[in-house]
């Protein structure tokens, strides 16, 4: 065992790394087979539907999606560019279109994750791209395996237009503004400048993340890059949009006076920012301690790629590092608490997101740091096991590992937790087909435009990961009403289902 052990490769593992990752995505596509519209998504796209039915021009369709943004901005909420994203779910266009919708928000995070983790790790720090592709995978599996709300981060359009997609957005604009300091190239500038533009009306939290890393940035290296402070504009972008999006009518509306600007307020949001911080850390651990486990195994890939790579990144104050990163985690939890209001499944799921990937980012650069110091410590001198290559994948690596598959074992109730297995259980139960098959029969009855006031057989709310908002026995609840807006009925109600 010990030979075979040694004789691992790093693009072994590489490959078995991906392996595993795209394995376990395949049950998260397959429920592409069952996905639907519900509650938010009719509402938001009935206009857009009209005019798409009415005409199928696309020119009508933005020109009703930009009324339906008008009509949130002064009546519900500010966030302009999630609401347009709103009024273009994929049912507007076609009811078979939904399936898109888990490829598409999967294909975004993956997208986004691994743009920025692979300059991080390889066009700055210089690692191979075989250890790129474990940490990568290790994260994206974390991250979709384990988020907290699947609806809101695979299933649902609504949910996932307002946090999957400005998530990717903001990665996108971190990657560019690496990519302008390092380069000076235009195209990363305008990327930036045109990423920034949409989080100014986006959710809150990934408008949060991306201007405070540029300014983190622009404190490493304005100094001595001084064209890098032409990113300053792109930032005051996202500024403008951000005021026209929280002075918009309609928060008042959807979140009372409690909204209003105050500076105690703010102050006492950023110390509970960092106490609920703090919280959440023993949260996951209790939760999902499956993820210390990924990050563990990542610091095990990071230490032994050290070994046996040069770098000359130069990982300079490790804890201010590591400060100002949990500072910004810490970042994501303040537009809930200021607005002391519930917030959606999305919050948790973007917080979530946040801290694996700078979990990850802490990981690296304190590890490198821990690195080059021992090597300077040892030079010339006789190494323990953790400095030599041979002895640390013998002594530290194979038992870390063993230790983290038994863990694995141990904490096997959460493994079940997991969105592939919370998929599977849903198909294998037969619960997915009847739901495929009621919608369809739902969708026969809501498309036949010689009715106009529609009985409806209920579906059970309680859909897995899928999210489903039921229609009411009062023809008068909300949900009832944007659908009866979206199909152009005059009446929807919900009755009991009979076996």
């Amino acid at each position: 065992m010990k030979k075979w052990i040694m004789k691992l490769g790093k693009r072994q593992v590489a490959i078995c790394s991906v392996a595993v990752f795209l394995l376990s995505m395949l049950p998260l596509l397959y429920m592409c087979k069952y996905v639907h519209a519900s509650g938010d998504d009719y509402g938001y796209g009935a206009w857009t539907h009209a005019a798409w039915l009415d005409t199928r021009s696309l020119w009508e369709v933005l020109k009703a999606a930009g009324r339906t943004v008008r009509k949130y901005y002064y009546g519900w909420q500010g966030t302009w560019s999630s609401v347009f994203l709103f009024t273009l779910q994929p049912e507007v266009f076609s009811q078979d279109a939904y399936w898109i919708v888990p490829f598409l928000m999967s294909g975004l995070t993956i997208a986004g994750v691994s743009l920025l983790v692979y300059y991080f790790m390889v066009e700055k720090v210089g690692f191979s791209k075989s250890v790129f592709a474990t940490v990568d995978c290790c994260l994206l599996f974390g991250m979709l395996q384990f988020i907290p709300r699947t609806k809101s981060a695979l299933f649902w359009y609504n949910g996932t237009a307002h946090y999957i997609v400005p998530f990717f957005m903001a990665l996108l604009a971190i990657y560019c503004f690496y990519r302008y300091i390092d380069t000076y190239r235009f195209r990363y500038w305008m990327i930036s400048l045109v990423c920034m533009f949409f989080l100014g009306g986006a959710s809150y939290l990934s408008a949060l993340l991306a201007p405070i890393i540029l300014v983190l940035l622009l404190l490493c290296y304005a100094g001595r890059r001084r064209r890098s402070l032409l990113l300053l504009i792109p930032l005051a972008v996202e500024g403008i949009g951000l005021a026209i999006s929280m002075a918009a009518p309609g928060n008042r509306v959807r979140g009372g006076d409690e909204l209003a600007f105050s500076v105690g307020k703010a102050l006492d949001t950023v110390l509970e920012s960092f106490r609920l911080g703090g919280r959440t850390v023993g949260e996951y651990w209790r939760e999902r301690p499956v993820i210390y486990i990924i990050l563990l195994f990542i610091a095990v890939v990071v230490w032994e790629a050290l070994l046996r790579e040069e770098t000359d990144f130069e990982f300079r104050n490790p804890a201010v590092f590591t400060f100002l990163l949990f500072g910004t985690w810490c970042a994501m939890f303040s537009p809930g608490i200021y607005a002391g209001t519930e917030v959606s499944g999305g919050v948790p799921n973007t917080i979530f997101q946040v801290f694996l990937l700078l979990s990850a980012a802490i990981i690296i650069y304190d590890l490198g740091w821990l690195y080059m110091r021992m090597k300077r410590k040892y030079a010339g001198n006789k190494q323990p096991f953790w400095m030599d290559q041979e002895g640390f994948r013998w002594k530290g690596a194979f038992p870390i590992v063993l230790l983290c598959g038994i863990l694995v074992i141990v904490c096997r109730s959460y493994v079940r937790d997991s969105t592939m297995i919370q998929c599977i259980e849903y198909v294998m139960s037969g619960q997915a087909e009847d739901y495929k098959a009621q919608m369809e029969e739902r969708f026969l009855l809501l498309s036949d435009d010689t009715r106009k006031e529609v009985i409806l057989p209920q579906i059970n709310q309680e859909q897995g990961p899928l999210m489903h908002m039921e229609v009411l026995p009062d023809p008068n609840a909300w949900t009832n009403q944007v659908a009866c807006e979206f199909y152009r009925k005059d009446k929807i109600i919900g009755v009991e289902r009979k076996n």
